[in-house]
């Protein structure tokens, strides 16, 4: 229903409210999950952060720098120069070997801690000096500060070009990732030893990673970065110590490279588990700083991202599938997998540009919101088929259910299914039924979907097309059939067939009757249902009283009104003629009746809107002659200028108003009054015509309008009993009705109610 320009306000149904709170609830939840997922990408102990790193690592292996070498004090060095410690004076001598082929530089990852001969110590520092390219390294000890060697050593850190701190970081699982590139003492911190030859390979960039303000006054500690590892089944190239020793290296292997020197030997040296020790085993500390060297003269250092921006990209791709789950709920798993892949490569992609992002916390945030979102929507589901379900229950039953075993109670899904279970199998019989029934029913009736396909079909309809009708299309089989407007060629939608009554190809005479199948909520067709009604026999026999009434009204009147005119010319010669003459206009006054009785009850009304107040006067003229002659006094509450509006066929109503008019005439002594009155109530015209006749008895009342039906009271008066029969046929096809209360000896009121016309 619309009122003028302004649609009507639908309330919302079950399902839409279901939705909405299904809504509010999805956004107190994000509300919830993305400070989760932030707090989650700040806390660097999460267990997944790791894994997810080394794995993305290994898809991001760096080649070996070519200007990088390793003099390795390995098991064959060992065995040919003895047991460590080996004297100073064989480093002096590597020194001076190493120096002699003009070297980028030498990284000695060697710590000189014990105490040696003051002699070799002083040769050692003599070839340090003498080189001005050898980087040596300092170990932190227990307290807050870096170990020192002897005072027989000083002038070795003297003579070294820089002093640098091999310290490492192993995460909570134990395994070396990172390191910090500068740290000691607040007011004495040194740097990395990889990044002293790194500055000695005359590269020029900013150190890696943030630098930090002091936190503790004992340890400070900045330029955080993780160690770039090569690929595991790669290796540094290298030369053994002892063969550097004794000549056995081509000075041109030796020249412009930067050299590192460390023990890789079995049982010796500090080595570490790192993200290669699952292939390789345990990572001497030589390497690592190889390692760390060659991320740096590639720049391709890892720095972890800020913070703030590891949160952020975290909770907003946790906000993206938060809104896509809400838009599009059907692609909920995919929109999951690609917002994981999506974070993946994300953090991949930023690996290789040397850029930390763990996706951990997104991926449990994107994990979450898939999870908890099916829970909602389950739970949101099993409600919604609760509510439908105990309604549909509720409903009166068509057929008897069949029962079976009751769910168990505790199991609301288990609980759920066996409703819906029963639901399905009530519909399935319910089909049955309608499909049964449709088959008996004795019009030929079609049941088609809102396109025209037909979906069932009785077995009149099968024989009134002559074919099976499932899955055809209703408007075809109704253009075969010899519908009139589709002979043009159009084709119009069901809702604009016209209603009307035609002859097949066969000659017989079809009513089309269609309606549409509405929903129990809605006003939206889901289908239609179509009946054809074969009423050859009917029109025959209509046909058949057509002519009978072309008989009685012409064929059989004519020689009545003959007969009529000759006896006025013999007026007055015999009282045979006399009683003729009133037999004859008594059959002439049965066969009107009978006529005006046939009119009221066939087809043929041509209906259109009328003033009421004018078929009153009209029957009034008519009865004037009549109530004059006997001394009757006429009187109405109406005038031509009365509004009152029925939607009518005039001649057929003006006769109505005649009969019963002529009957309070008939019945009435000389010199009273017939009353007509008139009221509007609630969409009626209520017409009243009142006499002072003798009345009717109470027990005659139930048999009035019946035909050929005459009372005690109605003694001494002629009549057939067909007048009251046809106002109440006349009355009832303009659909109102009629009524009679009287009281014997004071007279009879008839009530005619009409509805009103609006337009």
């Amino acid at each position: 229903m619309m009122l003028w320009g302004k649609p009507e306000k639908r309330q919302p149904t079950h399902a839409q409210r279901l939705f909405h709170g299904l809504v509010r609830e999805w956004l107190w939840i994000g509300l919830l999950l993305l400070p989760i997922t932030a707090y989650l990408s700040l806390s660097p102990g999460l267990a997944l952060n790791n894994p997810l790193y080394d794995s993305l690592r290994r898809l991001t292996p760096l080649p070996v720098d070519p200007r990088i070498l390793l003099v390795t004090i390995d098991d064959q060095s060992l065995k040919k120069l003895g047991q460590w410690p080996w004297p100073r004076s064989l480093h002096a001598d590597l020194i001076d070997r190493l120096n002699a082929a003009q070297p980028a530089g030498i990284l000695f990852d060697v710590i000189f801690s014990e105490p040696g001969n003051p002699a070799n110590d002083k040769r050692l520092a003599d070839a340090v000096c003498n080189a001005g390219n050898v980087l040596l390294p300092l170990l932190r000890d227990s307290t807050a500060s870096y170990s020192r060697p002897g005072e027989q050593m000083s002038a070795l850190l003297k003579c070294a070009r820089g002093v640098g701190h091999i310290n490492v970081e192993a995460d909570n699982d134990g395994v070396v990732r990172s390191l910090y590139m500068r740290e000691g003492p607040p007011d004495a911190a040194v740097a990395q030893l990889a990044w002293l030859a790194y500055e000695m390979s005359g590269e020029k960039s900013p150190m890696p990673g943030e630098a930090r303000e002091p936190v503790d006054q004992h340890w400070h500690r900045e330029h955080a970065i993780r160690i770039p590892f090569i690929a595991p089944h790669t290796h540094f190239p290298s030369v053994s110590y002892v063969s550097v020793l004794n000549g056995e290296v081509p000075p041109e292997q030796l020249r412009d490279r930067l050299i590192l020197v460390g023990a890789t030997a079995s049982g010796m040296g500090d080595r570490f588990v790192t993200p290669l020790s699952s292939t390789v085993g345990t990572t001497a500390g030589v390497e690592i700083q190889a390692n760390v060297l060659n991320g740096l003269l590639q720049g391709r250092s890892i720095v972890d991202v800020p913070a703030w921006l590891a949160a952020t990209l975290a909770t907003s791709l946790v906000a993206l599938l938060l809104g896509l789950l809400l838009y599009r709920p059907r692609y909920a798993l995919w929109m999951t997998l690609g917002c994981m892949a999506t974070a993946l490569f994300g953090a991949w992609a930023l690996l290789r540009l040397g850029h930390w992002w763990s996706p951990a916390a997104c991926l449990i945030g994107l994990l979450l919101s898939y999870l908890i979102w099916n829970w909602r929507r389950l739970s949101a589901i099993l409600a919604y088929f609760g509510w439908e379900l105990a309604r549909l229950d509720n409903e009166p039953k068509v057929l008897p259910e069949r029962r079976r075993a009751p769910a168990s109670h505790g199991d609301v899904l288990q609980g759920r299914i066996f409703a819906l279970e029963q639901a399905v199998s009530r519909t399935r019989d319910t089909r049955r039924f309608m499909a049964d029934g449709l088959e008996c029913l004795p019009v030929a009736t079609l049941i088609t979907d809102p396109g025209g396909n037909i979906l069932l079909a009785n077995r009149i309809a099968r024989e009134v097309f002559g074919n099976d009708l499932v899955n055809e299309n209703l408007i075809e089989q109704l253009a075969d059939l010899g519908y009139p407007p589709l002979h043009n060629g159009v084709r119009p939608a069901l809702s604009a067939l016209e209603l009307v009554e035609f002859r097949d190809i066969r000659q017989r005479s079809l009513r089309m009757e269609l309606a549409p199948l509405l929903p129990a909520e809605g006003d939206v067709a889901l289908g239609w249902l179509l009946s054809l009604t074969d009423l050859s026999k009917e029109r025959d026999a209509q046909q058949h009283r057509e002519t009978m009434l072309r008989f009685l009204s012409h064929d059989l009147r004519a020689p009545h009104s003959a007969i009529l005119a000759l006896l006025d010319v013999h007026n007055g010669e015999s009282p045979v003629f006399t009683q003729i003459e009133q037999q004859v206009r008594r059959a002439l006054s049965l066969t009107e009746s009978f006529v005006q009785l046939a009119k009221a009850e066939a087809d043929g009304y041509q209906f259109q809107p009328t003033l009421f107040a004018m078929l009153v006067m009209d029957a009034f003229d008519q009865v004037a002659l009549i109530a004059q002659l006997k001394g009757i006094h006429l009187v109405h509450d109406l005038d031509e200028a009365d509004e009152g509006m029925v939607w009518a066929d005039q001649s057929l109503l003006t006769r109505a108003l005649f009969n019963v008019l002529e009957n309070a005439i008939k019945y009435s002594p000389s010199g009273t009054t017939v009353r007509l009155s008139h009221a509007t109530v609630q969409g009626w015209l209520e017409c009243r015509i009142s006499d002072q006749g003798p009345g009717i008895a109470a027990q005659d009342l139930p048999e009035l309008f019946s035909q050929y039906r005459r009372f005690d009271s109605a003694q001494g008066s002629e009549g057939l009993g067909l007048g009251l029969t046809m106002v109440k046929a006349v009355l009832e096809r303009h659909g109102g009705r009629i009524s009679c209360e009287s009281v014997v000896g004071k007279g009879t009121t008839f009530s005619l109610q009409l509805p009103l016309w609006e337009e």
